[in-house]
């Protein structure tokens, strides 16, 4: 599911961690997803979720990048990959508040080392 999302032109709306569940959740304006069996999201509204949540679960590791950034802006780029062991990374590149800048404005890297991901609507109930 994670795998068929878009979120260009998107924001971040918040972070939830969860730190004794090992989750973290990412609230976003809206959670495009591409219609099945396509490459490309090509203007696809049909699933889109609004106020939407991308949920990592099995979470080893999160990092928001400079140090004290809190990501608050829109998505400019995002990669899924594989890490060591069952592990795997999200990385993440948005517009943020960042405290080293004049006008405190500025792009951050959040890093999330995890097992699992799903989406959650609204409402965080599991979207399939």
């Amino acid at each position: 599911m994670i795998e068929r999302i878009y979120l260009g032109d998107r924001s971040v709306k918040g972070i939830e961690i969860d730190s004794w569940n090992l989750i973290v959740r990412i609230k976003i304006d809206f959670i495009s997803r591409l219609k099945p069996g396509s490459q490309n999201w090509g203007f696809y509204t049909d699933e889109d979720i609004g106020d939407g949540y991308m949920v990592f679960s099995g979470v080893t590791s999160f990092q928001v990048s400079p140090p004290g950034a809190i990501p608050d802006d829109y998505i400019v780029d995002y990669s899924i990959g594989e890490v060591q062991g069952n592990d795997l990374l999200f990385k993440m590149y948005s517009g943020g508040m960042t405290p080293d800048t004049p006008d405190h404005r500025g792009g951050c890297y959040t890093l999330i080392r995890y097992q699992d991901c799903w989406l959650e609507n609204g409402l965080k109930e599991r979207v399939e």
